[in-house]
């Protein structure tokens, strides 16, 4: 499959080298250990290490199978998605603390919503109770996480 990459495919390895350096940048205090003693850093270094060299060849295969790239424009940048999915990252944590999880999984949902085409009122509630349930589930019941479901009621 010869497919051309486009500048959409530059840019999102772009975003990944980005992400990649701010995870390694903000988890720099983290002790990461070893293969056979693992610290707290260990798989947020591996995965930004990971996230990094994904991007790097992406964005090499992005301007080495399009060798005219030089000659033309970049795309025009697609701002309504990269605001919402922005927001709804910021939302979640802005919402986790103080409402509980399943209330900031609900900001992020809805937040996330008007990134692309928004969902109807039936299937959003639907998409909001399984996520709730199902992070609720494997982080707060299955693995035993320190995060509350529900608001802490009396401070």
């Amino acid at each position: 499959m010869n497919r051309r990459l486009d500048d959409r495919d530059l840019w999102a390895g772009v975003v990944f080298v980005a992400i990649g350096v701010a995870a390694l940048v903000l988890g720099r205090d983290l002790n990461v250990g070893s293969a056979a003693d693992m610290g707290e850093g260990y798989v947020p270094w591996a995965m930004a290490i990971a996230l990094i060299a994904l991007g790097a060849l992406i964005v090499v295969l992005a301007w080495w199978t399009d060798p005219d790239r030089a000659d033309r424009r970049l795309e025009r940048m697609r701002w309504r998605p990269i605001t919402f999915v922005t927001a709804a990252i910021l939302a979640f944590v802005a919402a986790l603390e103080p409402l509980g999880l399943i209330a900031a999984i609900a900001c992020s949902v809805l937040a996330a919503n008007f990134a692309g085409q928004p969902l109807r009122a039936w299937p959003l509630a639907v998409l909001i109770l399984v996520l709730s349930l199902g992070v609720t589930a494997v982080f707060v019941w299955g693995l035993g996480l320190p995060v509350h479901a529900l608001p802490r009621l009396g401070g």
